[in-house]
């Protein structure tokens, strides 16, 4: 090889080398993009990119320039151009933010003060609900129930609307350094306190463990919409103080996701503090100890899902009850007025004729099973039939369809209900 072979040979691998280098900054700086213009997105309108990611998990990984221009274009514009620019009076802005804390905090106060009659006039709203709607009877409040049932969505708000009069005035001292805030003063401070304490109850008296379910009742106790960045905030800070450990779980058949959390050590010791008492093992935990819950995620998210929207239809519900004297081993109990069912949530098809024997046996001669998806939902009721066992199913792609929020305790669980000729046995 020549001297000029090896020359050109340096030349080209430098050349190539460079073009990695080129390559290697420019994928860094669009990573850097795109994260720039999420967290932008996230701050003007959240709420409805949130949504988008709901019906499609990964949809922004496949947005181009003309996407993300498109989804900017549709927030409603807050200024009137480049020259429209009005000088700020920062003191008198200083003035009306102290005001609007006061405001804050005495709105609170008075909340506080009025909790037990708004939870008095709640309870007897959904007792008047359960005689008119004798064909959907609301779930049991909170005391004729098991302490080990989480109780329906509505009955949760009106529980944490009564638990925020009980919560401490002042930051307990073992809060200070995990939890105290942040630079957050007055009013701000005041009500982010009391979001972290909610949540640690809802958390780990309640057992939830999805961010939607989370939202939801926080925001119905105090008084915002769920969604919204400010609740979201509240999570993001306990989840990077370590008192919440939490995984995004994604489900392919139907394509949907949730964000799941339980507590850590951290979490477990502040409850205990604030609470003076253990908390339980939240549904999310319960599921990894007793149902191999780590080594089948895609399982464990939509026992989850399946439980979520049975609370916010009006159910009560228990992930992996004790069930003595039987072989049937159920994912849910669902409780609501007299009626008492065990679930199985089945994401394949396959024939299972013996657990659907189990529990219809369980269940008094019916079974009852959430699928994956219409498609499977059928496969599984035909094997039922087959075996001449009736039931009722329904099945995630069609529970998760309609916007959560829209959902409430008039909204039917069950898409589909079937009898079975008894002479045919």
């Amino acid at each position: 090889m020549t001297t000029l072979d090896l020359s050109h040979q340096r030349a080209v691998g430098d050349l190539l080398q460079a073009e990695r280098i080129l390559r290697q900054k420019s994928e860094e700086t669009i990573r850097a993009m795109r994260e720039a213009l999420l967290e932008t997105a996230i701050r003007f309108d959240g709420e409805r990119l949130e949504s988008l990611r709901r019906g499609d998990p990964s949809i922004l990984d496949h947005w181009n320039a003309t996407d993300w221009k498109a989804f900017f274009n549709a927030i409603p514009a807050r200024s009137q151009g480049w020259g429209n620019v009005v000088a700020v009076d920062e003191q008198a802005q200083r003035k009306l933010q102290k005001r609007i804390n006061d405001l804050q905090t005495a709105l609170e106060q008075e909340r506080a003060r009025v909790a037990p009659a708004e939870s008095t006039i709640v309870k007897t709203v959904v007792s008047t609900e359960s005689v008119e709607q004798k064909s959907l009877p609301a779930a049991d409040v909170i005391e004729v129930l098991p302490s080990n049932v989480t109780p329906a969505t509505t009955v949760m708000i009106v529980d944490a609307v009564k638990m925020k009069a009980n919560f401490p005035q002042k930051l307990p001292a073992a809060f200070s350094s995990v939890l105290g805030g942040g630079e957050r003063t007055g009013g701000d401070l005041t009500r982010v306190l009391q979001r972290y304490w909610l949540i640690l109850y809802l958390v780990g008296r309640w057992r939830l463990a999805a961010s939607m379910e989370l939202e939801e009742v926080l925001g119905g106790a105090v008084n915002v919409s769920s969604g919204s960045s400010s609740l979201r905030r509240v999570l993001e800070d306990m989840e990077e103080a370590h008192v919440l450990v939490t995984e995004i779980i994604n489900l392919k058949s139907p394509r949907t996701a949730l964000k799941l959390y339980r507590f850590s050590a951290e979490g477990e010791r502040l409850y205990q503090i604030l609470f003076q008492a253990r908390a339980y093992e939240n549904d999310w935990a319960r599921l990894i100890r007793l149902h191999e819950g780590a080594r089948f995620p895609e399982h464990t998210m939509a026992v989850i899902a399946f439980a979520m929207h049975a609370r916010k239809r009006g159910w009560a519900t228990q992930i992996m009850p004790e069930v003595k004297g039987s072989k049937a081993l159920p994912d849910v109990l669902i409780l609501r007025g007299k009626e008492k069912l065990y679930v199985e949530v089945e994401l394949g098809d396959k024939e299972r004729v013996s657990k659907w024997r189990n529990q219809s046996a369980l269940n008094g001669g019916c079974v009852a099973l959430c699928a994956a998806t219409p498609k499977t939902r059928a496969r599984l009721i035909d094997d039922c039939r087959l075996n001449n066992l009736a039931g009722m199913a329904t099945d995630l792609e069609t529970l998760v369809r309609n916007k959560f929020k829209e959902i409430n305790s008039a909204s039917s669980l069950w898409t589909e209900s079937w009898e079975v000729d008894v002479k045919g046995e």
